[in-house]
């Protein structure tokens, strides 16, 4: 069996950090959008539109900044996109204009847009095929305990010390971070264990013609799918979630949003700690263990979902939506090493990122309004 080297470790640790930044940084605008919008004397439509300006240029980001990662190696364009994201943060916390505040969205979209599908690669690069889903699901955590801090400590910093150091204090530490990553060197070259003449082969042309190859692959096309379908079910479940229990249970906004949060992050390390878990595990059995556990977590989490929300009991609910989000939560840890597994390495970077462009603008984009439009309607 392979062995997980320091270089591994170390890696795991700092992406894993740079994870929760990701996602620390970009929960505290929805968090601080009333002293944002009272400062700047804002309409809700240009709150608003601080979140259109992130979801613009994150896919964007996603797809251009993977093709140089594949042709200018993963871990400079990691560091590279920390740094952008962490600088745009922090200069949110000193904009004196609403056109400001734009341009630090955009940058904080385009950093985080580019981060996932070098650093899912880079993770599958130094981690043998049989801890990959699991090095992923410790760093998919990282985006669920950064979530919660996202909402707990910015609003805490922001009452005590005002909204401006809450955003000063989320992008300076990242600053330092991105120089870490860029620092962090082997004591001998890692060698990625499908790939082990060269990791990091030569990229092809930055030419959009590498997604119609990435499409030809059978496998590909079904991971695509599923994610698809799974960020469609989890983002609208999560966002409407503390909305449904107060309409539907009689739960206070206050305890909504306290269990909601509660449920999200305690199923959701969970789920991807044992979706890695189960994906290293069948893979070690069947070459498509990874997208096994995937089905699995689709075909079983969805009719829970669906008892969850018809269900009149609280306790009846809260399971089942619990247990679907558990079981959901299996792509998120095993998606990426499938992905990786099944792409020719010139473009695996690109690969995963092509996932996160369709996941984000056929999934969670569309998810939370499609919900919204039908609650309108009566059904």
């Amino acid at each position: 069996m392979s062995r997980v080297t320091r270089y591994a470790q170390r890696t795991l640790g700092l992406l894993t950090l740079a994870n929760w930044f990701n996602f620390y940084d970009r929960q505290i605008v929805s968090v601080l959008a009333e002293a944002i919008k009272a400062e700047f004397q804002l309409t809700d439509m240009q709150v608003g539109g601080l979140n259109s300006a992130f979801e613009f240029t994150y896919p964007l980001a996603a797809i251009v900044l993977a093709m140089l990662a594949d042709r200018w190696g993963r871990q400079r364009i990691i560091s590279l996109v920390v740094a952008l994201w962490s600088g745009a943060t922090a200069l949110t916390g000193v904009a004196g204009s609403y056109l400001t505040l734009i341009v630090a969205r955009l940058g904080v979209g385009a950093g985080q847009g580019g981060y996932g599908p070098p650093a899912l690669t880079k993770l599958s690069d130094v981690f043998p095929e049989t801890y990959r889903a699991q090095a992923v699901g410790v760093h998919a955590v990282g985006l669920i305990l950064g979530s919660a801090a996202g909402y707990i400590l910015s609003g805490a910093i922001a009452q005590a010390l005002g909204w401006r150091v809450s955003f000063i204090v989320a992008g300076l530490p990242g600053l330092l971070l991105a120089w870490l990553i860029f620092r962090l060197r082997p004591k001998s070259s890692p060698v990625s264990p499908t790939n082990s003449t060269n990791p990091h082969p030569a990229a092809p042309r930055l030419d959009f013609n590498v997604v119609r190859q990435l499409f030809a692959v059978s496998t590909l096309r079904v991971v695509y799918a599923s994610g698809v379908l799974v960020y469609l079910a989890t983002g609208g479940l999560i966002f409407w979630l503390p909305t449904f229990m107060q309409r539907y249970h009689g739960y206070t906004l206050a305890s909504a949003a306290s269990i909601a949060g509660t449920v999200q992050v305690a199923v959701g390390v969970v789920g991807v700690l044992f979706g890695g878990w189960l994906g290293d595990q069948l893979t070690q059995r069947h070459p498509g263990g990874k997208l096994l556990a995937m089905g699995i977590g689709l075909a079983v989490g969805t009719p829970l979902a669906i008892i969850g929300i018809l269900a009149l009991s609280r306790l009846l609910f809260l399971v089942t939506a619990g247990l679907a989000l558990f079981l959901f939560s299996f792509n998120f840890s095993c998606s990426g090493p499938q992905i990786y597994e099944v792409t020719p390495p010139a473009f695996r970077v690109t690969s995963q990122a092509v996932f996160l462009f369709l996941t984000h603008y056929l999934g969670n984009l569309p998810s939370a309004p499609i919900i919204g439009w039908l609650s309108d309607v009566g059904y």
